[in-house]
């Protein structure tokens, strides 16, 4: 009896395929994001995805990102505003403090993400509404006009945290236009 054997052959050269994003941890997707920047695009896209899961990875990863490097999501700002709109809490609170991170640090459109921010405001979950606030501060120190005006605008009371950080924005620029 013969035995017919195939032989296989062995390319080296030929490339693995990417292993999807949605299937890795957080972490995970952050190293590769960062080894590959292209990998980015595919990243939002996780926000768009049916599965909740990998929704949340997607949005935790996102704000591991926003917080080591926030410059590489100024150009995805635009792709994150509607997923503020999440059935997930857990996505909406990411959004929410990569908003308020992006926005301390990047002169952005305040309106839109000003707006965006004071409608989380009113969002059911308690954590969102926290970190709403929170980011809302953190932008009203850089910038207490433009929230200022937003919140005149929209004939609505300034929340008590944030209108603390616009006195003390104030009182600094006071101090350095003194000396």
């Amino acid at each position: 009896m013969t035995e017919s054997r195939t032989r296989h052959r062995v390319c080296r050269s030929r490339k693995k395929k990417p292993v999807p994003l949605s299937r890795l941890r957080a972490s995970d997707v952050l190293k590769l994001v960062l080894d590959d920047p292209r990998r980015l695009e595919e990243l939002a896209g996780m926000l768009e995805d049916r599965d909740r899961a990998v929704r949340d990875r997607a949005a935790a990863a996102l704000g591991q990102l926003a917080d080591r490097h926030p410059d590489r999501l100024r150009r995805l700002l635009a792709r994150l505003a509607p997923s503020l709109d999440d059935d997930s809490a857990y996505v909406r609170w990411h959004l929410v403090y990569i908003l308020g991170s992006l926005g301390s640090r990047f002169d952005l459109d305040a309106a839109d993400l000003i707006g965006s921010l004071a409608a989380r405001l009113d969002d059911p979950n308690r954590v969102v509404r926290v970190t709403a606030v929170r980011s809302l501060a953190r932008v009203a120190a850089g910038r207490p006009g433009e929230v200022e005006a937003f919140f005149a605008g929209q004939k609505r009371e300034i929340p008590s945290a944030v209108a603390r950080f616009i006195r003390g924005a104030r009182r600094g620029r006071a101090r350095k236009d003194g000396q």
